[in-house]
Parts: C-alpha cells; structure tokens; sequence
C-alpha cells in the first residue's frame, strides 16, 4: 500500500513537473515577444529606450539614438566679447545661456555618447589650431571669459580643419562662431573668394554624404568688436548691442536631426539645412474623418486600403472635388514643419488636370487624439476643378529654399554695428559656398505623389 501510494504520488509530482516545464517554456516565448500590452518585469529597464524611440518626438525612422560629437568653440579676440567677465551684478550674455546649455546636454545627456571639446585659434605662423580640452576648461571659458590675446583663424581654414578632425572619426560637427571672415593678413584676395573658398573647405561633407545645419542667433556684446571691414574704425567698443553668432552642425542626416531636436532643443527662428532630403513621406487622403469631410464625388480607388495614396474623382463644372491629405512631416527640421513656412513655400504640381491649394494646417489636440488622424501631424486640403486625363497624378512638393533671415543677415559692410545690427560680413557669399555642395541634389525637400482615376457617371 506504502509503495502504490508512494508511486501515484510520483506520477503526480511528475506531471506537475511537465506542466510547469511546460509553463515555464510558453512564458519565455512570450518574452521574446515581448508583448507590449504586458512586457515581463525583468525587462522594463532595458526595453524603455525602445519604447521611447516609438514615441512621435523620438522618431526612431529619421534620428540616430545616440551621437558622437565633436564641439568646437572659436576662442579669437572677436569671440571675447559674448563672453564678458562675470559679475554679481550681471546677467549672462544669450550667447552665454545658450551655450552653457549646450554643453551640459553634451555632456550629461542621455542622445550623446562619446563626446570631445575643441578651442579653435590659430597660431603663431597662422595656421589653425584645434586644442583639445576638457568640459571643465571649456565651461570656465564661457563663463568667465577669454583671457588670452588669441588670432582667429580665417574662417575657411578653421572649417576645413574641424571638419577633417571629425570625419576621421564618424562624429558630428557642432561649430560655434562669429563667423566674421578674417583673411591672412597676406592674401587679402580672399575677401573676393569667400564663397569658393568656404565650399572647398567643406569638400569632405560633399564627399562624404553630409549635411549641414545652420542656426543663427543675436547676442549683447561687450567689449572691442573686430569688424571685417576696418574703415572708419579698425575696431569699436560695444556695451550691450546684439552680434549675430552661429552654430554649424556638419554631420549623416539623421545625426545632424538627433543633435538639433535632442541636444540642441528650443532653436532660434533663425534656420537653414542644406543637404536634407526626405524620399519617403508617410501621406494618404483623409476621406472618412468628418473633421476633414471630402466635397463632390471622390473615393479610394482601393475598398480596403488603410493608406490612400490614390483616388477616384469626379469634378463637376459647377462642383469641384475637394479632399484633405494628411502628411506627417515630424521628421522634417522644426522651421519646415511651421504652417506659416508650408504656406509660403509648398508647391502642387499635377498631371492630367488641374488643381490647387486650399487651406494648409496643423494637427490640434483634437485631431492628435482621433486614432486615423493621429498619425497626421499636417493636413493639406486640395481643390480640383478639373480633371483632362483618364489617369494622372496630384504632387504636394516642397521646393528647396533659401530662408530669407540670411539675405537680411548679411552686410557688405560691418564697420558700424550700432547703425546696422545683426549684420554679418558676406554671410550670405559664406552661405553660397555651402549651397554649391548640393548643387546637383534634389531640388524639392520632398514630394508626396497621389495618383487619380477620373470617374464617369
């Protein structure tokens, strides 16, 4: 009896043992697919960056996790006054704030992995020089100031070095300057040759596939202001009025994007990006929303299709199609997503009929909590009056453009920034040097193609 007892107690405890082994294995299957609705508690901590990068802001499709990044500051006698001695009772420079944010997102945040700081001079023979230095020496430097009598470096020169030093590494390129070209001394030829002077100092972000971001901001100057132009006054003294200085990015796309919305943050108005292009937008007609409801005949050519990228339309004489397309343009640059910006600049170009731009808007609270229009951050409705082919196509483009703040930055003359503020020497000759990188890229930023199909009675 002992012994019959003892075995079906075994044969119990035996298929217990399976049906927890069994447990045991549909459970870590279950982990590997990590189910989102109820993710295993072990794996929490190291799933949340995953899930942070599928939010909109982290947008894992256009922006690199984490980037390397190589910061150069200029450290001339022109730099010194954005960077005035401190005192109790002084409050620091934009410049000051700006930077001094910057750095501490370099250093401390969780977007930048290896990190390297820069103090760009030139020395005795006029050659550029990159010193090296550690965050410490670097934050000291923009809090209390430059103590040295320190050249600056003509600005192509300091270019072409940075961006050498980077690209050796795969990093980016932060640059921050005055960007007052100040040419050897020597050569004073190269006033006239600003613009191909800059462009060959960037040959390698050409040849390399890298863009450039340029971000522009005006600062209170205190202290002797070197302008390019040196008549009347070779030098003036200032106390408090704005000098524009900039923060280059040089570096793949998608970094350039991690460094400007994750480490940058809250940019200037004033912006331009020359090498971005965008081959894929995420776009479908917004036909079924009554927040967008379409007018006349017009329908997805496809019953079942969740993205409409193409419709079927029937313009009346007295009754145009109007429907809505939804874009989301979240991983475009911040100035390129503003409304007033799309408003300006996007261009409709369609075959087989005619149409045009009605009303250009961003996504609002409302439209951002609707599941199908969630995805949307712009909705563009278009007007077709009529159609002249069986078949065609209707393409929302947005055209390359130059931004106009860097016409209306730049100066033939900054000897006098009291009367002329936020000048720049020639910026807009620096900015043509940049611009003939990309002189053989696409000409629009990216362009959202729905094909039509006119309907007849």
């Amino acid at each position: 009896m002992h012994i019959n007892r003892f075995a079906g107690s075994a044969q119990v405890l035996l298929l217990c043992g399976a049906l927890a082994l069994s447990g045991c294995y549909k459970k870590e299957n279950r982990t590997g697919e990590t189910s989102p609705q109820n993710p295993p508690a072990q794996e929490e901590t190291t799933a949340q960056p995953r899930t942070t990068t599928k939010t909109p802001e982290a947008n894992p499709a256009t922006a690199s996790q984490k980037v390397d990044i190589d910061l150069y500051l200029e450290i001339s006698n022109g730099m010194k006054g954005f960077m005035p001695p401190p005192a109790a009772d002084k409050e620091p420079t934009v410049f000051q704030n700006r930077l001094n944010k910057l750095i501490s997102e370099v250093q401390d945040g969780i977007y930048v992995d290896a990190k390297r700081y820069y103090m760009a001079r030139e020395d005795r023979q006029g050659r550029p020089v990159l010193d090296s230095v550690a965050y410490g020496t670097l934050k000291n430097t923009i809090v209390s100031g430059i103590k040295a009598d320190v050249r600056g470096t003509p600005l192509p020169d300091m270019l072409r070095a940075a961006l050498e030093n980077t690209v050796n590494r795969g990093a980016v390129s932060v640059i921050v300057s005055d960007f007052i070209h100040g040419p050897d001394p020597n050569n004073p030829g190269q006033f006239l040759s600003l613009d191909t002077d800059i462009r060959s100092s960037l040959k390698l972000a050409e040849h390399e596939n890298l863009v450039v971001a340029v971000l522009a901001e005006a600062s209170p100057f205190y202290g002797t202001y070197h302008p390019a132009v040196k008549k009347p006054q070779v030098s003036r003294t200032l106390n408090g009025e704005e000098i524009p200085y900039y923060i280059w990015v040089i570096g793949k796309q998608q970094e350039v994007q991690t460094v400007t919305n994750k480490v940058l943050r809250n940019l200037p108005a004033q912006q331009a990006y020359f090498g971005f292009n965008y081959q894929e937008i995420p776009f479908s007609a917004i036909l079924k929303s009554n927040t967008f409801r379409p007018a006349g005949i017009v329908y997805c050519t496809s019953r079942t299709a969740e993205v409409c990228t193409s419709v079927n339309l029937m313009p009346e004489k007295e009754a145009p199609v109007e429907f809505t397309i939804g874009l989301n343009l979240s991983s475009l640059p911040s100035s390129m997503q503003d409304v007033k910006y799309l408003k300006q600049h996007l261009k409709l170009a369609v075959a087989g009929g005619k149409a045009s731009v009605g009303t250009v808007i961003a996504a609002d609270e409302e439209v951002k909590a609707t599941p199908d229009l969630a995805k949307y951050t712009h909705f563009v409705r278009v007007i077709v009056p009529q159609l002249t082919a069986n078949t065609g196509s209707i393409t929302l483009q947005l055209p390359q453009v130059v931004p106009a703040w860097i016409s209306q930055w730049s100066t033939a003359n900054d000897n006098n920034p009291v009367a002329s503020p936020k000048k720049t020497y020639q910026f807009n000759k620096i900015i043509e040097g940049v611009q003939a990188l990309y002189r053989d890229q696409n000409e629009t930023v990216f362009s959202a193609t729905m094909k039509f199909n006119k309907e007849t009675k």
